[in-house]
């Protein structure tokens, strides 16, 4: 009977040490409504006008609050339009009739008040552009830069989306299970292997 437990306590361990370190996976950000976001174009505050300042120009227009219904951003020249999803999607709209956005942008967002640090900001879906190139950065826990240049939309008024996420900081319940699973197991097997030796 030892002989059989030996065997199985060792194909235990690494299933438990997997489980131990297992890799979260990155989830997408839903952020919660209201959410307070600053926006600066090429590190200006005026290059974004925001929707609580009806996308006018003013001393905070770059200051808004993620509204579900709503575009969150214009850009001064009115070339884009930036919209905040509270899925955590990001889409930028070309505004322009030809599907064109002249020039090099960077932009930077930060976020108040989020419960978890933004750890991913990546493009999900670049189906729309026929030019360009763009770029992510995540700056901080809750700062993430876009960047583009020489931007062209297939067709005008055409949108790319991007995503933010972040990894859990819980693990999931199939985990637990699992773990306590196998604890009990290798419980199981101890006890048993003490009774044949007595």
């Amino acid at each position: 009977m030892r002989r059989f437990f030996t065997p199985l306590r060792s194909a235990l361990l690494p299933i438990l040490a997997g489980l131990c370190v297992q890799t979260a996976q990155a989830q997408a950000y839903e952020l919660p409504a209201g959410t307070v976001i600053t926006g600066l174009s090429n590190g200006l505050s005026e290059g974004l006008l925001g929707l609580d300042s009806g996308y006018a120009a003013g001393p905070a227009s770059h200051i808004t609050s993620l509204s579900a219904e709503d575009i969150e951003y214009v850009s001064a020249d009115f070339q884009f339009m930036v919209d905040f999803g509270a899925d955590g999607a990001l889409r930028i709209y070309g505004n322009t009739e030809d599907g064109a956005v002249l020039g090099s942008f960077s932009l930077n967002f930060s976020f108040a008040g989020l419960s978890e640090s933004i750890t991913g900001f990546s493009l999900s879906n670049t189906a729309a552009v026929s030019a360009g190139s763009i770029s992510t950065q995540v700056l901080g826990a809750q700062e993430v830069n876009l960047s583009f240049s020489g931007l062209s939309f297939a067709a005008p008024f055409e949108s790319f989306t991007l995503q933010l996420s972040h990894m859990p900081t819980v693990p999931e319940p199939g985990s637990l299970a699992l773990l306590c699973l196998g604890l009990g197991l290798l419980g199981a097997a101890r006890r048993n292997s003490r009774g044949v030796q007595a």
